[in-house]
C-alpha cells in the first residue's frame, strides 16, 4: 500500500471514529479561485460538411428545329448573357416571311381600296344616291379586307419571332459545361445543345440535423472553407432554409450563396462549413467557468458556491459550451455567484474558504 493511500485509508477511520463519537467535525479553512456566474446568450458551434453548387444550371435548347448552321462557343468558354450561342439554318423561316410580307402588300392594296370605296359610301348614303345594299355592301368589304390585314399584320410578327429563335442566346451569364451538339447536325426544338453553369455567385449548401432546425435560420452567421485554399475562411449568413425535412436522413437543406466574381470556386467542390447558433439575439442562459464544474462518480455534476465565506454545493445540469464558459441548469444558481474553479476538487459542504478572484 503506498503512503497516499494509507493517509486516505487513516483519515476515513479518524472520520468514523469522530461520527461515532458524535463529534463536530471542523475542517479547515482552504483558499480558492473563484469567478462570477454570468447570465449571457451562448454561441454555439456547429461544424459541418457541405457542398458547393450552381445556383442556375440549365441545358438550354432551341425553340424551333433545325440544322446546326455555326456554334460560337466551346465548352469552358465563360459568356454573358445574351451572347449568342448556336445559329441554325433559317433560310426557309427567311423565305417564309418574305411571302407573308409579299402577301401583305397584296392586301393592303384591296384593304386601302376597299376603305376608300367605303368611305364614298358614307357620303352618298347622306344624300340617298346609293342603294342600302350597295352601302351595306362596301362597309362589309371593308371590315373583311381590314380582318386580313390584322390576320397577316400577326402571322408576320410570328415569323419574325421564329426567325429570331433560329438563334440561340445565353439566358444568363455563366460558363459552357458540355456541348451536345455539332455542326451539320439536326437538332429538335427543345434538344439541349449546351448545358450553361452560372458561376457567380456560387451556391454553398450543408444538410443541418432536424434537432438544429429552430436555430439554423435566415441570417445564421456561418464561416465557410474549402481545402482549395487552406487558411482561408469565407464569413457568410444563411440565405434560406429548405424547410422540408429529408425522411431518411431527418435533416434539411441550409443555403448560401457566395460572391465569385474571380470564379476561385467550383461546383463540385467540398466545403467545411461551421454555424454560429445562437449570439446576442437568443435568450440568456447561466454560464460557468468549465473548471468551475466537477462530474461525480454516479454521473452527476456539480458546482461549488461561495456564500458567506461558505462552501455550498449545487448540482448542475449541463448544457452548451463556448469557449471557456458552460451553460448550465439550476434551482438554485443565481447571475453573480462565485463558483470555486481552483481547489473544489477537496472542498466540503459548509466548509470555510478564503477567496482569490481568478
Amino acid at each position: 500500500m503506498c503512503l497516499l493511500q494509507l493517509r486516505q485509508l487513516l483519515s476515513v477511520t479518524a472520520l468514523a471514529l469522530l461520527q461515532g463519537l458524535g463529534a463536530d467535525i471542523v475542517f479547515a479553512q482552504m483558499q480558492v479561485r473563484v469567478e462570477p456566474v454570468i447570465l449571457a446568450p451562448i454561441v454555439e458551434q456547429l461544424p459541418l460538411s457541405g457542398s458547393i453548387v450552381s445556383p442556375r444550371s440549365s441545358d438550354v435548347a432551341p425553340q424551333e428545329s433545325g440544322v446546326v448552321e455555326h456554334m460560337a462557343v466551346d465548352a469552358g468558354d465563360q459568356i454573358t448573357k445574351g451572347d449568342v450561342l448556336l445559329q441554325l439554318d433559317k433560310q426557309l423561316t427567311r423565305l417564309e416571311l418574305q411571302r407573308l410580307l409579299a402577301m401583305q402588300e397584296e392586301t393592303q392594296l384591296g384593304y386601302d381600296d376597299a376603305r376608300r370605296l367605303a368611305d364614298e359610301a358614307r357620303r352618298l348614303v347622306k344624300d340617298r344616291n346609293i342603294s342600302k345594299t350597295e352601302y351595306d355592301s362596301r362597309l362589309s368589304t371593308e371590315a373583311a379586307r381590314e380582318t386580313r390585314q390584322r390576320q397577316l399584320d400577326l402571322q408576320i410578327q410570328m415569323q419574325r419571332v421564329r426567325v429570331d429563335h433560329h438563334t440561340l442566346r445565353a439566358p444568363f451569364s455563366g460558363v459552357i459545361g458540355f456541348k451536345h451538339t455539332e455542326v451539320g447536325q439536326w437538332l429538335d426544338a427543345g434538344s439541349a445543345a449546351y448545358q450553361l453553369v452560372q458561376l457567380d455567385p456560387v451556391r454553398v449548401q450543408a444538410r443541418i440535423p432536424e434537432r438544429y432546425y429552430a436555430d439554423v435560420k435566415t441570417g445564421t452567421p456561418v464561416t465557410i472553407s474549402v481545402d482549395a485554399y487552406p487558411g482561408e475562411l469565407i464569413e457568410a449568413t444563411v440565405d434560406n432554409v429548405v424547410a422540408v425535412t429529408d425522411i431518411n436522413t431527418r435533416s434539411f437543406i441550409a443555403r448560401m450563396d457566395i460572391p465569385n466574381p474571380k470564379h476561385s470556386l467550383a461546383p463540385g467542390m467540398s466545403a467545411h462549413l461551421v454555424f454560429l447558433l445562437g449570439g446576442e439575439a437568443s435568450r440568456p442562459v447561466l454560464q460557468v467557468p468549465a473548471d468551475a464544474i466537477v462530474h461525480r462518480s454516479d454521473g452527476s455534476a456539480v458546482v461549488w458556491v461561495v456564500r458567506d465565506n461558505t462552501a455550498q454545493a449545487i448540482t448542475v445540469t449541463i448544457g452548451r459550451r463556448e469557449h471557456s464558459y458552460v451553460e448550465v441548469h439550476a434551482e438554485d444558481l443565481r447571475e453573480g455567484d462565485f463558483t470555486v474553479t481552483l481547489g473544489n476538487e477537496s472542498l466540503q459542504p459548509g466548509q470555510s474558504v478564503t477567496v482569490v478572484r481568478g
